[in-house]
Protein backbone atom coordinates (compact mmCIF):
# COMPACT_ATOMS: atom_id res chain seq x y z
CA UNK A 1 0.00 0.00 0.00
CA UNK A 2 1.54 3.68 -0.88
CA UNK A 3 1.98 5.65 2.48
CA UNK A 4 0.67 8.61 1.03
CA UNK A 5 -2.72 6.24 0.53
CA UNK A 6 -2.16 4.96 4.25
CA UNK A 7 -1.49 8.47 6.04
CA UNK A 8 -4.91 9.43 4.26
CA UNK A 9 -7.00 6.63 5.74
CA UNK A 10 -5.08 7.21 9.03
CA UNK A 11 -5.74 10.68 9.49
CA UNK A 12 -8.84 10.84 7.49
CA UNK A 13 -10.69 8.24 10.09
CA UNK A 14 -8.74 9.58 13.23
CA UNK A 15 -9.97 13.28 12.13
CA UNK A 16 -13.67 12.25 11.32
CA UNK A 17 -13.91 10.39 14.42
CA UNK A 18 -11.90 13.05 17.10
CA UNK A 19 -14.40 15.85 15.17
CA UNK A 20 -17.16 14.10 16.16
CA UNK A 21 -16.14 13.59 19.47
CA UNK A 22 -15.39 17.15 20.05
CA UNK A 23 -18.55 18.27 18.61
CA UNK A 24 -20.83 15.70 20.07
CA UNK A 25 -18.81 16.04 23.73
CA UNK A 26 -17.45 19.29 23.63
CA UNK A 27 -19.50 20.63 27.29
CA UNK A 28 -17.52 17.73 28.82
CA UNK A 29 -13.94 18.42 26.86
CA UNK A 30 -14.17 21.82 28.27
CA UNK A 31 -13.26 21.41 31.93
CA UNK A 32 -10.63 18.44 31.18
CA UNK A 33 -8.82 20.71 28.79
CA UNK A 34 -8.73 23.53 31.47
CA UNK A 35 -7.32 20.77 33.58
CA UNK A 36 -4.18 19.97 31.13
CA UNK A 37 -2.89 23.16 31.44
CA UNK A 38 -1.96 22.70 34.64
CA UNK A 39 -0.11 19.18 34.68
CA UNK A 40 3.30 19.96 33.21
CA UNK A 41 4.20 16.26 32.93
CA UNK A 42 1.25 16.05 31.17
CA UNK A 43 1.80 18.68 28.66
CA UNK A 44 5.44 17.28 28.37
CA UNK A 45 4.32 13.65 27.31
CA UNK A 46 1.74 14.86 25.09
CA UNK A 47 3.54 17.49 23.03
CA UNK A 48 6.40 15.03 22.75
CA UNK A 49 4.19 12.32 21.11
CA UNK A 50 2.91 14.90 18.79
CA UNK A 51 6.36 15.91 17.99
CA UNK A 52 6.94 12.36 17.10
CA UNK A 53 3.87 11.79 14.99
CA UNK A 54 4.98 15.21 13.17
CA UNK A 55 8.33 14.23 12.34
CA UNK A 56 7.53 10.86 11.53
CA UNK A 57 5.18 12.13 9.03
CA UNK A 58 6.93 15.21 7.80
CA UNK A 59 10.29 12.89 6.95
CA UNK A 60 8.14 9.86 5.48
CA UNK A 61 5.72 12.22 3.52
CA UNK A 62 7.34 15.62 1.77
CA UNK A 63 5.20 16.08 -0.46
CA UNK A 64 4.54 19.32 -1.07
CA UNK A 65 1.92 19.82 -3.72
CA UNK A 66 -1.31 21.67 -3.66
CA UNK A 67 -3.91 18.30 -3.19
CA UNK A 68 -4.52 15.52 -0.64
CA UNK A 69 -1.05 15.06 -0.51
CA UNK A 70 0.65 18.51 0.53
CA UNK A 71 -2.50 18.51 3.12
CA UNK A 72 -0.75 15.40 4.87
CA UNK A 73 2.52 16.80 4.83
CA UNK A 74 1.58 19.89 6.19
CA UNK A 75 -0.53 18.23 9.04
CA UNK A 76 2.60 16.68 9.83
CA UNK A 77 4.32 20.03 9.96
CA UNK A 78 1.85 21.36 12.44
CA UNK A 79 1.99 18.84 14.14
CA UNK A 80 5.82 19.95 14.39
CA UNK A 81 4.96 23.68 15.34
CA UNK A 82 2.06 23.14 17.89
CA UNK A 83 4.49 20.32 19.56
CA UNK A 84 7.62 22.53 19.59
CA UNK A 85 5.04 25.37 20.89
CA UNK A 86 4.05 23.59 23.69
CA UNK A 87 7.39 22.47 24.88
CA UNK A 88 9.08 26.20 24.61
CA UNK A 89 6.03 27.82 25.86
CA UNK A 90 6.04 29.36 29.65
CA UNK A 91 3.34 27.60 31.16
CA UNK A 92 1.32 30.42 31.70
CA UNK A 93 1.17 31.10 28.09
CA UNK A 94 -0.14 27.63 27.84
CA UNK A 95 -2.63 28.27 29.98
CA UNK A 96 -3.30 31.36 28.36
CA UNK A 97 -3.95 30.16 25.05
CA UNK A 98 -5.80 27.26 26.29
CA UNK A 99 -8.62 29.95 27.97
CA UNK A 100 -9.04 31.55 24.62
CA UNK A 101 -9.62 28.55 22.53
CA UNK A 102 -11.19 26.22 24.80
CA UNK A 103 -14.54 27.84 23.97
CA UNK A 104 -17.80 26.18 22.83
CA UNK A 105 -17.36 28.36 19.54
CA UNK A 106 -14.26 26.99 19.15
CA UNK A 107 -15.21 23.18 19.76
CA UNK A 108 -17.94 23.28 17.10
CA UNK A 109 -15.99 25.41 14.71
CA UNK A 110 -13.16 22.49 15.20
CA UNK A 111 -15.33 19.84 15.07
CA UNK A 112 -16.59 20.74 12.20
CA UNK A 113 -13.23 21.50 9.91
CA UNK A 114 -12.14 18.25 11.69
CA UNK A 115 -14.76 16.38 10.29
CA UNK A 116 -14.70 18.22 6.69
CA UNK A 117 -10.87 17.54 6.54
CA UNK A 118 -11.32 13.94 7.68
CA UNK A 119 -14.17 12.84 5.18
CA UNK A 120 -11.91 14.19 2.59
CA UNK A 121 -8.68 12.25 3.22
CA UNK A 122 -10.60 9.30 3.98
CA UNK A 123 -12.60 9.54 0.92
CA UNK A 124 -9.23 9.87 -1.42
CA UNK A 125 -7.90 6.87 1.05
CA UNK A 126 -10.29 4.41 0.87
CA UNK A 127 -11.05 5.31 -2.92
CA UNK A 128 -14.77 7.37 -2.91
CA UNK A 129 -13.13 10.24 -4.50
Amino acid sequence: MDLSIFLAQLLGAYFVIAGGVVLFRRKSLIPVVAEFGHDRALILVIALMQLLGGLAIAISHSIWTPDWQGLITLIGWWMIVESVLYLTMPYTGIRRWIRMFNTNQWYVAGGFLSIAIGLYLAGIGFGYL
